[in-house]
C-alpha cells in the first residue's frame, strides 16, 4: 500500500513525462549513424528551451515548473560552451537544410554579425 500511486501522482506523473517528451526525441536525432548531426545541435537544443520555457509559464506544469526551470539553466549551460566553439555555427550554416536563414530568423542582429566574422575569418 505504501507504494501506490493515487490519483495526484499520476497526475504528476504524466506532466514529468511530458516535460521529458521534448529531450528525449532531440537524444534521438543525436543517434544517427548515417549522416553528422552537429549542425542539428544549436536548432535541437533552441527548440528545447523554448519548449520548456512554454510549459514553465503555463500554469498546467506549476506542479514541475522549478524542476523545468532546473532543466532549462542546464540547457543554457550548454548552449554557453557551445558557443565557445565555431564548429556548431560553422555546420548549422553550411547544411543546406538550415543556412544563414535560421540564425537570421532566430538570432539577434549582433549574433549573426559576430557569427558570419568567425565564418569569413576561416
Amino acid at each position: 500500500d505504501d507504494f501506490k500511486l493515487d490519483q495526484n501522482n499520476w497526475k504528476h506523473l504524466v506532466l514529468v513525462h511530458q516535460a521529458l517528451k521534448e529531450p528525449a526525441t532531440g537524444q534521438q536525432s543525436f543517434s544517427s549513424v548515417k549522416h553528422p548531426t552537429v549542425s542539428q545541435t544549436i536548432p535541437t537544443l533552441e527548440c528545447l528551451a523554448d519548449w520548456w520555457q512554454e510549459m514553465a509559464n503555463d500554469p498546467q506544469y506549476t506542479l514541475i515548473a522549478d524542476a523545468i526551470k532546473h532543466g532549462l539553466k542546464n540547457v543554457d549551460k550548454y548552449y554557453k560552451k557551445m558557443s565557445d566553439s565555431d564548429v556548431y555555427f560553422i555546420c548549422l550554416v553550411l547544411d543546406p537544410n538550415y543556412k544563414l536563414a535560421y540564425v537570421e530568423d532566430r538570432w539577434d542582429t549582433q549574433d549573426v554579425v559576430d557569427g558570419r566574422a568567425h565564418l569569413e575569418a576561416l
